[in-house]
């Protein structure tokens, strides 16, 4: 009984993280304001993952033409969050 409590606690306990991106120009100089992706996910490392694949199709949904004229880049991040 006690290890089946402390299995809930640990898993009451486990970290999420919140992938947040901006983008960004070169040209202008500016970013957008932080941008949160939901679900939130379970390792940093499916977090990182996440940012890679969604900074792939947004500059690609940007298109070449934008993306070269305003020298655009996509900054993100993952933030820790404690699993409420």
């Amino acid at each position: 009984m006690l290890a089946i409590i402390v299995q809930i606690k640990n898993q009451l306990n486990i970290m999420k993280f919140l992938l947040v991106i901006q983008i960004c120009s070169i040209v202008l100089q500016k970013c957008t304001q932080p941008i949160n992706i939901y679900p939130l996910y379970n390792s940093h490392y499916d977090c990182a993952t996440a940012g890679f694949i969604k900074g792939i199709s947004t500059i690609r949904e940007l298109g070449e033409e934008n993306v070269n004229k305003d020298k655009m880049l996509i900054n993100f991040s993952c933030k820790e969050l404690a699993n409420t």
